[in-house]
């Protein structure tokens, strides 16, 4: 059993996550699910404001590294889930600061 602690020692700082890091990665799944939804579902009007809404909370939730979610703005972008890459990389960074 140690020897397997040891061996998976280091890919476990990576996937433990805090209750802040885990609601915001639930709202940016929300949110990209529900895009993907509305945007096949009803108005393209209603997908461009819930575009808006996404940035301004990405923008508050990781602050600089917010600005990777305006690509949301670019026509054709819808299909890439950007609020989900928008919080990897604020993750990633998150964790390589704290090494």
């Amino acid at each position: 059993m140690a020897q397997r602690d040891e061996q998976y020692k280091s890919f476990s700082r990576y996937f433990v996550f805090t209750e802040n890091e885990l609601i915001s990665l639930i709202i940016c799944i929300v949110l990209d699910v529900s895009e993907y939804m509305i945007a096949v579902l009803l108005l393209p009007v209603v997908g461009d404001l819930l575009d808006l809404i996404g940035i301004v909370a990405c923008f508050v939730m990781f602050r600089w590294v917010g600005v990777v979610s305006l690509f949301e703005l670019i026509p054709g972008a819808d299909i890439f889930p950007i609020f989900i890459i928008t919080w990897l990389i604020w993750y990633f960074f998150k964790k390589a600061r704290k090494k």
